[in-house]
This record gives C-alpha cells, structure tokens and sequence, in this order.
C-alpha cells in the first residue's frame, strides 16, 4: 500500500477505488485529497469533468456527519461541481455499476472516452453497446 499513500490514497476503500472503478474501467484519473471548500478534502476529484467522488466508509460518515456531508455537498453544488458518494459495497462489490455511473456522469459533461470491461463485468448477450446508454429507454 505504500505507492497507494504516495499517490494520495488514504484508506483501502480509496484503493480499491482506484484500482477496481477507475483504472479497471479506463476512467480518466482523479486527483486525491484535493481542498474544494474551507477546512475540507474531497477524496477524489475530476476537474475537467467538474466531479467530485467522495468515498464514505463507516468512520466519520454516519450520524450528525451525514448532515455536514450533505451541506458540504450542497456548497459543492453552487459551484458547479457535482458530488458522487459512493460505500463500501458500491466500490467492493458493484464496481461495475459504479463505474457506469461515474462514466455517465462525464460523459454528461463532455467526455468523449469509453469504459472498458473489467473481468468482472457482464457484457450484455447481444450486440448492445456496453455499458448500455441510460438515456436510450
């Protein structure tokens, strides 16, 4: 894990981020623990996309925190940056689907990459385009 914390990753959940979500699927790469607001780290964050991935794991998240939470996502919102919040189960046992999600959210903001199958993902039985287009219903 120590060229995990050179590069800014703090916590397993962060890793496994990275390594299962984000390069697994070829999303472009964040920048961990970057300050968006006053007195705060974000855990990682895509400028050019203007998206923020939080990564919230039990400590420091529950409670009384989930209102700061939704306040500091709320202040990250009036300034253009939308807040994707994702657990553990998301991370761990969904990546695929997390993936999808983030994917979608760039492209909505103007990326023009692909994601990539993963050796966990399914790809759809047919010819359809994978990951399957949401706006297309």
């Amino acid at each position: 894990m120590l060229n995990w914390v050179e590069f800014g990753i703090e916590s397993p959940l962060e890793m496994r981020y990275v390594r299962d979500v984000e390069r697994a699927h070829g999303l472009p790469r964040g920048t961990p623990q970057v300050s968006k607001s006053a007195r705060t780290r974000t855990d990682m964050v895509y400028d050019k996309w203007s998206t923020l991935v939080e990564l919230d794991g039990q400590l420091g998240h529950r409670g009384v925190h989930e209102t700061r939470d939704a306040g500091r996502d709320a202040r990250h919102l009036a300034q253009g940056l939308a807040t994707l919040r994702f657990g553990w189960a998301d991370v761990a046992h969904r990546p695929c689907t997390t993936a999808q999600l983030v994917g979608q959210v760039f492209r909505n903001q103007g990326w023009k990459g692909k994601l990539k199958l993963c050796p966990q993902c399914t790809p759809p039985p047919d010819e359809s385009p994978w990951p399957p287009d949401p706006q297309a219903r």
